[in-house]
């Protein structure tokens, strides 16, 4: 198999929802309206712009990423995408989704904290890539590249293996964190920390396997 499966049909429907949104937003919100593009840690909009360059944000950032992710699978060699293909097609739907959920909550004013909106999706994230990481071999796009993970097969298989049910705890819990607390700064430290702790606990685990096996 060549290159990455960017365009399927989750991804198009998925663009295809982003892009009946926007067009929702276009009819029903004024052209003189503003509308949040940025917040501050407390889940608070602290920066706008006008309706038109608000609502082509997530359009163009699902363009953008289906884009990258097309060059990526067309110019790298088969061998380098073979190890991680599972990995970065798995990213791509969550992403889209991701792009969806926003562009959803600004067009229709939903009463959702953005902050947890955000969280939502780092969890998803968290447990799609636990799921596909235990299926990923030794490569050069994702993972947790380690010299001992991709010195060793079988390291990397117990450390993704390890790693991934990390991650699928961590993004669980998130999202019992967002149904206790809408609070911006609260959220935002447990996404950090829901991403960051499976990977420091992935690379002390590859380390510890390794000298144990030296």
């Amino acid at each position: 198999m060549t290159g990455l499966r960017v365009f399927t049909p989750l991804n198009h429907l998925l663009l295809s929802l982003i892009a009946v949104t926007t067009i929702a937003g276009f009819v029903s919100i004024p052209a003189d309206a503003m509308l949040p593009v940025h917040f501050d840690i407390h889940g608070q909009p602290d920066r706008f712009a006008g309706r038109d360059n608000a609502l082509l944000l997530m359009p163009a950032f699902g363009v953008s990423l289906l884009a990258l992710f097309w060059v990526i699978g067309k110019f790298a060699s088969s061998e380098r995408l073979a190890g991680g293909r599972h990995v970065v097609e798995a990213i791509l739907p969550v992403m889209l989704a991701m792009f969806l959920a926003f562009q959803t909550v600004l067009v229709f004013q939903f009463d959702f904290a953005v902050a947890r909106v955000a969280a939502w999706s780092v969890a998803a994230l968290l447990v799609v890539l636990g799921n596909v990481l235990p299926k990923s071999q030794p490569n050069r796009y994702g993972g947790i590249r380690l010299r001992s993970t991709l010195a060793d097969p079988a390291n990397w298989a117990a450390t993704h293996r390890f790693t991934g049910l990390a991650m699928m705890a961590a993004g669980g819990l998130l999202v019992i964190l967002t149904l206790l607390t809408g609070e911006g700064l609260i959220l935002i430290l447990g996404a950090i920390t829901a991403i960051v702790l499976p990977v420091v606990l992935g690379v002390a685990y590859s380390l510890r396997l390794a000298q144990r096996n030296a």
